[in-house]
């Protein structure tokens, strides 16, 4: 897990090429102007989707984790927090499905809690299972791009 700010994305180029360009699109700005929807920039090897919600109540939402891709959750408006914790040992709500790349989990006792606001963005890699969306102190309208990076096939 990796949180910083956007405009500190080029220090994360190192990971990949693809990490790379995600955090110089990010880094634009104009990309959260966008539509909401999906966005294909290498096909399904990096892409991303813009997001508009009201942030919830941990009850709820759920935890979840990912084995083939990574997010970069990227917040321009807004903020949330999002639990975090390592998804090994968590009890299995809903069973891997590998076309969508998600499992989901119980909500575990403890869990960290990370904090973003606009400009912030959270890098979550397979198996840190994680929970969007979640209020802070009351709910807040999100504008958020979620950039989704295929690490093994």
């Amino acid at each position: 897990m990796i949180l910083d700010r956007i405009t500190n994305g080029e220090r994360y180029a190192c990971l990949s090429r693809d990490f790379a360009r995600a955090f110089e699109l990010l880094k634009q700005g104009d990309i959260a102007r966008k539509e909401e929807g999906k966005y294909e920039v290498e096909g399904n090897r990096l892409y991303f989707m813009v997001q508009n919600y009201i942030t919830k109540l941990a009850e709820e939402r759920r935890f979840e984790a990912h084995r083939r891709y990574a997010d970069i959750q990227a917040v321009f408006s807004g903020r949330e927090a999002i639990g975090y914790r390592q998804a090994e040992g968590l009890e299995v709500q809903t069973e891997y499905d590998a076309s969508k790349d998600i499992e989901f989990f119980e909500t575990p006792d403890v869990y960290t809690s990370l904090q973003l606001e606009a400009g912030e963005f959270v890098v979550l890699f397979p198996g840190e299972a994680h929970m969007p969306q979640l209020q802070l102190s009351g709910p807040s309208q999100i504008r958020k791009i979620v950039f989704k990076i295929l690490l093994s096939e």
